[in-house]
């Protein structure tokens, strides 16, 4: 079936300004685009877009599925029985693909649902995102959110585990390289996780595979170390200083800030508990100071939103930080894309690739905002309509206590 997007604002994310025109889809591939000033190609279905933004789907680099949109102390998060966080996971997949994510990178999930997922979504079982992930992140015994993770000390345990979650259908390794902490007698609130050895035996085992390794990763010494190891991309990097900046962009590392999640976690709405609270505005002001070095080294920026923070909002505080809107834009679709190693079907608009596109009202370049104006999510040539996605909706409020009188 064909489907013509007629009379567009194309935004296509190669590094070309907005033109106006109109792109046609057949089957699940954009076979031709085509400029207003071209006659309109027969197709059996037609959306006038009527000056609308056309732009690639979203791309999620940092989403855990399991607790998007949730409510509570995090453990309490990654404890619940697998049954509801598989109902979790739906939830957020519709809610992610209302907003226009028609793919995310899944960084870990409590007993490896995230697997699941990624199955179910390609088998066409469910509507959600594509899935890109690391089924379960490694962490050090008792190391940062151990919950989500498997725990495993020393090099070949490191290489067992990390040999095992690809067997299983990981696409990438991911890797906890610190925790943070309140650390009152020290500048950095973190602590490193993982010797150089044991990361480097990760990062060994991830390229030997021909897959990509990912670190969270927020003090100054552990980011040095990972990128000693080869670690290809670093999430948050809260600590990051101006001679790593400078050393990630010498070695094509990725960077994906994470802003928003922080930030959020300072807000009473989502009930982390007031020593959180506390604790993460000692992050978001450290965070704030970091940015700049990575922002003056011109990092390689990939986007993600940790699961609580919608991705116009995150999109928002990088822009607000310094960066110009289309970088921000091309970084959520085309240098995603590259990250998850697909830019060869998704992250553009281009005759050839899958069609995951989105149709926005209002013009993201003049506000990013108005990537929350979604009048239409098209994933790999099917139509959705947000509303039709409704019902899933995530709770925008805290579910009152249980009334337990035992």
């Amino acid at each position: 079936m064909k489907t013509l997007i007629a009379n567009a604002t194309i935004i296509d994310c190669t590094g070309n300004e907005p033109w106006p025109g109109h792109v046609l889809i057949d089957g699940d591939r954009i076979s031709a685009m085509h400029t207003t000033d071209d006659p309109l190609p027969a197709a059996e279905r037609t959306i006038d877009a009527d000056g609308a933004t056309l732009l690639p789907g979203l791309i999620d680099c940092h989403d855990h599925q399991t607790y998007h949109n949730t409510f509570g102390p995090l453990p309490m998060q990654w404890r619940l029985p697998r049954d509801e966080l598989i109902m979790l996971s739906l939830v957020a997949g519709c809610d992610a693909m209302r907003h226009g994510v028609t793919t995310i990178r899944e960084m870990g999930a409590p007993g490896g649902t995230n697997l699941s997922m990624k199955r179910a979504q390609a088998a066409g079982t469910i509507v959600g995102p594509d899935i890109v992930t690391c089924g379960l992140a490694l962490s050090i015994t008792g190391g940062h959110a151990y919950e989500i993770c498997v725990e495993v000390d020393g090099v070949d345990a490191v290489r067992h585990e990390a040999r095992r979650q690809l067997k299983n259908g990981a696409d990438f390794v991911k890797v906890m390289a610190s925790n943070e902490q309140p650390m009152p007698d020290r500048e950095e609130q973190t602590v490193p996780q993982f010797t150089f050895d044991e990361l480097r035996a990760a990062a060994d085992e991830a390229h030997e595979a021909g897959v990509k390794i990912s670190a969270h990763v927020c003090g100054s010494k552990a980011i040095e170390r990972c990128l000693d190891a080869g670690i290809d991309s670093i999430e948050h990097g809260v600590y990051l200083n101006r001679d790593l900046a400078q050393r990630m962009k010498e070695q094509g590392v990725y960077y994906t800030p994470t802003l928003g999640i922080y930030r959020a976690n300072c807000d009473p709405h989502w009930l982390r508990g007031n020593a959180k609270g506390a604790f993460c505005e000692i992050i978001v002001e450290a965070h704030k100071a970091s940015f700049v070095h990575a922002r003056e080294a011109g990092l390689k920026w990939t986007i993600g939103t940790d699961a609580i923070v919608p991705m116009a909002d995150e999109m928002d505080h990088l822009i607000e930080a310094g960066l110009d809107p289309m970088t921000v834009l091309c970084a959520a679709t085309r240098t995603n894309a590259e990250l998850v190693e697909r830019l060869d079907e998704i992250g553009t608009i281009e005759a050839g690739k899958r069609a995951d596109m989105m149709l926005v009202d209002g013009h993201p370049l003049a506000n990013i905002q108005t990537l929350k104006n979604v009048k239409t999510v098209i994933q790999a040539g099917v139509v959705y309509d947000p509303d039709q996605l409704l019902p899933m909706l995530p709770a925008s409020e805290a579910p009152p206590p249980p009334d337990n009188l035992r």
